[in-house]
């Protein structure tokens, strides 16, 4: 199948798992189109990512031109496509596209999409808090490729006595962790509050920004517990993210984490203020053992129902019939 993917090409965006999902498929023929604006991404005033991730497209527009009409950009398509997906981060179509359009809304929270719900024949919302009638729930998911434990290890020789002869005996050892917690991630108030309030009582915390894909993981993994507090009452990606590396998720209590099965207790250690936020991780450190059960349980449950971009993109599909 033919599929136009189009968007608002940042060398890091919820685009991108989209992008990396639909690239996995061998039956789909994917064309890129969308505003590129090179390495650079608007994070913490402005910064450039590593050419380590090239951001390319295939049609690539000014990064100032974020509402095109389709009909500007058809006549320059390699065929015609049997679908579009528009991944709207802030950019999309002026005007409906001749073939099957599908438009994932990233951020309800914060964008007004009223326009664009007119503009497409099926409309995703990645957030049910902002759900309005017509949309599609379509929640944000990890990529399987980018996403899961990392443990480094060390070896270990020691020598024992067998029917009278010295035997040497291997052991792989896992490496301590080198923080309790991570939290990759734009920097808000409340989260550095949170940090700031960790910190003073001796609790190492990993806090970023700017990494992404391996470089994420690698950081994320680096502790033991993985931290979000989303602001807008969102289910952000981190969520995912978090279970899908087996760190024990520490996390605000959210509308929508009932509907996808997230246990408090089970899935997750949930909170609704910043005394409880401190007082969760100061309980996970002290019981060890029950925080990484519920790390466990909450690395099944997003693998075996399949929180997956590929099946997200499955979703789609299956629902268009392509």
């Amino acid at each position: 199948m033919k599929i136009v993917l189009a968007g608002l090409f940042y060398p890091f965006a919820i685009l991108s798992y989209f992008r990396r999902a639909l690239e996995r498929r061998q039956d789909v023929e994917l064309f890129t189109v969308g505003a590129h604006t090179g390495q650079y991404i608007p994070w913490a005033g402005g910064m450039n990512i590593p050419l380590k991730y090239p951001n390319t497209v295939d049609l690539p527009l000014p990064s100032h031109m974020l509402n095109p009409k389709w009909e500007q950009i058809e006549k320059h398509l390699p065929w015609a496509p049997d679908l579009c997906i528009t991944v709207d981060a802030g950019w999309w179509f002026a005007s409906k596209p001749s073939c099957w359009s599908a438009h994932i809304a990233t951020d309800p929270h914060v964008l007004n999409y009223d326009r664009q719900r007119k503009l497409c024949d099926k409309f995703y919302n990645m957030q049910p808090g902002y759900m309005r009638d017509g949309d599609t729930l379509l929640y944000y998911a990890f990529d399987p490729e980018c996403h899961y434990p990392e443990t480094s290890t060390h070896t270990e020789d020691s020598l024992i006595e067998v029917e009278g002869k010295q035997v040497t005996i291997r052991t792989v050892i896992a490496d301590p962790k080198e923080y309790d917690c991570s939290i990759i991630g734009l920097h808000y108030p409340q989260r550095d509050e949170w940090v700031s309030r960790l910190r003073a009582k001796g609790v190492k915390v990993n806090y970023r920004i700017g990494d992404i894909y391996d470089e994420y993981r690698r950081e994320n993994n680096k502790a033991w517990i993985g931290l979000n507090w989303s602001s807008l009452e969102d289910v952000t990606a981190r969520v995912f993210e978090i279970m899908a590396m087996r760190l024990v998720p520490i996390i605000n209590r959210l509308p929508g984490l009932d509907e996808l099965g997230f246990e408090d207790g089970r899935h997750y250690l949930g909170f609704s203020n910043m005394d409880e936020a401190v007082e969760k991780v100061l309980w996970a450190k002290n019981n060890p053992d029950f925080s990484k059960q519920i790390a466990l349980e909450a690395y099944q449950f997003v693998h075996n129902h399949d929180m997956t971009y590929d099946n997200r993109i499955r979703q789609i599909l299956s629902e268009f019939g392509v």
